[in-house]
């Protein structure tokens, strides 16, 4: 699925009406009779009022369409539009004066009155038309009083095209925004609304068609993509009956230190239930004996680490030849940031032309020195937090939060490698700067070894035979996606990371049958 800026959506739109000749007057019909559908047959059974609030542009009159056919319909309908009359124009000022046509109530807010608080109270349903995706500027005055209130007031809220307040580029409120229980987006998901907080204000996210032949993605591109199973399947195709361990690869898990064990088993393990044909642990040797305790399927190569429980130089070359004849190479889970440790992270990656995926105290090792990853033009993926992410890029974790899609670009610029920006809406980028937002997880994920597992994920799907990208999206789908079962039968509390590797099987089951839930909804 494609996810687009307010910007290109404003160019989909002028090239429907200026080349392809679709009027304006149309989309907007479109766009609001299909809406008013989908929110009758879902949520007025048994309603009688509707409260619409309105603003100037054209998400204004979006919201008089629904209203018009509200009101044909036989439903209380009450407007309250937040500006004067006389400053509607073009399309929504026409469908200002349909509704109007009808007897419908229009009650112009300058001001705070009762009669706001009032309707809202005996509101069955409210609708949000008050701003479209392409708002930027904080919301003040008027509008920021009516979305309290709103918000204040405990009704099930529909937002028309996105919910007002959010940035539709990165999903920041702007100021204030609507929290809805559904947002009807129309032709194709907004960047705002899928990344968070975006997408928890959002609700449950239906993409309506207006009448945009998709041809104009060919002509005028788009922005990024939605991670969905069809991305996956070749990645989680059946296996042949004949093929035996070395079909499936030889991953070599990089990983470990003094207290964090856990992590190198975690790491291993995830690679090896996901496919991985071998996985072999390269472990400081004093750690050894507990990892050989700890591990059964995966296999251990101790290297010698002079008694100090992390890798040091005196390993390279031990650790370098044992890697040069396998097929990817993990590197980081609960490494440590011993100054011999890193050190030795940069030389393995500079000398050692295999896959890479990079995590945790791994990425570490690069902090200053990004000139190295573009030097050695390796194929690398790494996967930092926003928090690792913002020590090589020099930013504050607010600024890497605050615009994901622009700062992941910008390492991407920077060091010519894949990335994956984990997170609340984890978001996947190419070498080339194309990316993919994922729409799996929940905060069950928020635990100390989540990330270990994801590590492993990616590096048993690349070990596969799978590109760095494909093994990244695999990755991120299904752990996210096994979260999210457990969440539902379960809690967003109690997840623990070992259980993820449990949630496994039925996460690839669901995919290859074409069974998975459904994330963003799309309807004609």
């Amino acid at each position: 699925m494609k996810v687009l800026t307010p910007e290109r959506m404003a160019k989909y739109d002028e090239y429907a009406i200026k080349t392809w000749g679709i009027p304006s007057a149309v989309l907007m019909e479109n766009a609001g009779r299909n809406m008013y559908r989908l929110i009758r047959e879902r949520y007025l059974e048994g309603k009688h009022r509707i409260v619409i609030f309105c603003g100037r542009g054209n998400n204004g009159g979006d919201g008089f369409v629904i209203g018009r056919y509200a009101l044909e319909t036989g439903y209380h309908v009450r407007i309250f539009l937040l500006c004067k009359k006389q400053h509607l124009k073009g399309d929504a000022a026409l469908n200002m004066g349909l509704y109007e046509s009808l007897g419908g109530d229009i009650f112009e807010v300058d001001d705070m009155y009762d009669t706001i608080k009032s309707s809202i109270q005996h509101a069955d349903i409210i609708i949000d038309a008050i701003f479209g995706t392409g708002l930027s500027k904080p919301v003040e005055g008027i509008e920021r009083a009516v979305i309290e209130q709103i918000n204040e007031s405990g009704k099930s809220v529909i937002s028309v095209d996105i919910p007002s307040g959010i940035d539709g580029r990165t999903g920041i409120p702007l100021g204030c925004a609507v929290k809805a229980i559904h947002t009807f987006t129309f032709a194709y998901p907004k960047i705002g609304q899928v990344l968070f907080p975006g997408a928890y204000h959002s609700g449950k996210l239906t993409v309506i068609d207006i009448s945009i032949p998709s041809f104009i993605e060919e002509r005028i591109g788009f922005d990024g993509h939605i991670v969905d199973s069809t991305m996956l399947r070749s990645a989680l195709k059946e296996r042949t009956p004949w093929s035996h361990k070395g079909t499936y690869g030889h991953a070599a898990i990089i990983a470990g230190s003094s207290g964090k064990t856990g992590a190198a088993h975690m790491t291993s393990l995830a690679a090896l239930k996901i496919g991985a044909g071998l996985v072999t642990l390269v472990i400081p040797e004093s750690l050894n004996d507990i990892m050989e305790v700890k591990s059964t399927e995966v296999m251990t190569y101790p290297v010698a680490d002079n008694g100090k429980g992390h890798f040091t130089l005196s390993s390279y070359d031990r650790v370098k030849a044992f890697v040069e004849d396998k097929d990817v190479v993990v590197i980081g889970p609960g490494l440590s940031q011993n100054r011999e440790t890193m050190e030795l992270v940069r030389k393995l990656y500079m000398d050692i032309d295999k896959p890479f995926v990079i995590d945790a105290d791994g990425i570490n090792a690069f902090q200053g020195h990004l000139d190295i990853i573009k030097k050695a033009k390796r194929n690398a993926v790494f996967t930092p937090h926003p928090g690792e992410l913002a020590r090589l890029n020099g930013l504050s974790i607010k600024e890497i939060n605050g615009d994901r899609i622009g700062a992941g670009k910008r390492f991407v610029e920077e060091t010519g490698a894949n990335l994956v920006l984990k997170g609340a809406g984890t978001v996947v980028f190419n070498q080339q700067g194309d990316f993919f937002i994922n729409p799996t997880g929940n905060p069950a994920l928020a635990k100390g070894g989540s990330g270990d597992i994801l590590t492993g994920f990616i590096g048993g799907c690349a070990s596969q035979g799978c590109s760095l990208i494909e093994a990244s999206l695999a990755g991120v789908y299904l752990h996210g996606y096994i979260a999210d079962d457990w969440a539902e039968a379960k809690t967003d509390m109690d997840l623990l990371a070992g259980d993820l590797l449990a949630g496994l099987s039925k996460a690839i089951r669901d995919i290859r049958n074409g069974r998975e839930r459904v994330y963003i909804e799309q309807s004609l």
